[in-house]
């Protein structure tokens, strides 16, 4: 009977052994799951939010790693490149712009902030104040050349052609009657143009990085506008080996903390956005179809 007891104890034990292992093996491989790296290409106006997303991401179990750089194209070049996992820096638009024009396929995975256009100034302080024949500085981008024309015709400077298959160039304008002389140049320089020019287009990050606010603004975009809502991209060959890590990245992105985290640090220039990238990915297709 000892003996039939003590073989019946081994057995238990053996099995028991066997479960927790199997227990062990199944919460090891979720952790390893989640536990990955993933190297964020973006820009110095965005380096303290995504400093404090990285210690966030650690909480669930993925390691970020923060690439500063200023030219737009080359972080999509690094994408490219495999130099970053992924990058934050752009709107939908500018994506989709920046895909046709390269022949490339960089994919958004997720939604982040709006960070509204504006007109600023050193010389006025309201549109009103503007003369015949007044300097307006733009930036010379193909996308943000166009957004600022529709800013300046939403804010009653100048009129466009209508029904346009294409977004609009300054050639597009088709009534100016206070004869504004609209002069491109690059989004880094118009901060300092505003010492030439009488009010300038100034896209949001520039903006911060030259220390002016949005409520500084004369007038500025709508917050909620489809194209311009700012978004994590990657490739479709990343979106598949870090997908994991890039659900987690999006699930923290999207918290509290964060949305709490932007508010306080970027005064209104940084608006998070709620809606999800297969919302503002259909919405833009549908933007685009009826252009």
């Amino acid at each position: 009977m000892l003996k039939k007891a003590t073989i019946i104890i081994t057995v238990l034990s053996l099995l028991l052994l066997a479960a927790c292992g199997r227990a062990s093996g199944s919460s090891s491989n979720s952790i390893g799951a989640a536990n990955q790296t993933l190297v964020i290409g973006t820009t110095p106006a965005q380096a303290d939010l995504w400093q404090f997303i990285k210690k966030q991401a650690a909480h669930k179990g993925v390691t970020l790693q923060i690439k500063l750089l200023t030219g737009q194209a080359d972080l999509n070049s690094m994408l490219l490149n495999g130099d970053v996992d992924a990058n934050s820096f752009q709107h939908i638009a500018f994506l989709t712009s920046w895909n046709q024009i390269h022949h490339a396929n960089i994919i958004p995975v997720g939604t982040t902030i709006i960070a509204p256009l504006g007109l600023y100034s050193k010389k006025v302080k309201s549109l009103k104040e503007l003369k015949n024949g007044d300097k307006i500085a733009i930036p010379n981008d193909s996308t943000n050349l166009s957004r600022s024309l529709i800013l300046l015709e939403n804010a009653g400077l100048i009129k466009l052609k209508t029904n346009l298959k294409r977004p609009p160039l300054v050639q597009d304008i088709t009534s100016n009657p206070h004869h504004y002389q609209i002069i491109t140049a690059e989004s880094a320089m118009l901060p300092r143009s505003l010492d030439d020019v009488t009010i300038a287009a100034i896209i949001n990050q520039t903006a911060l990085n030259a220390g002016y606010t949005l409520k500084q603004s004369l007038y500025h975009e709508n917050q909620q506008e489809t194209k311009y809502v700012n978004v994590i991209a990657t490739t479709e060959t990343k979106a598949r080996s870090k997908k994991k890590a890039l659900q987690i990245l999006n699930e923290v992105y999207h918290s509290k903390a964060v949305a709490d985290y932007i508010a306080k640090r970027y005064k209104g220039n940084f608006v998070p956005v709620t809606r999800s990238i297969a919302d503002v990915k259909a919405a833009f297709k549908k933007e685009q179809q009826n252009q």
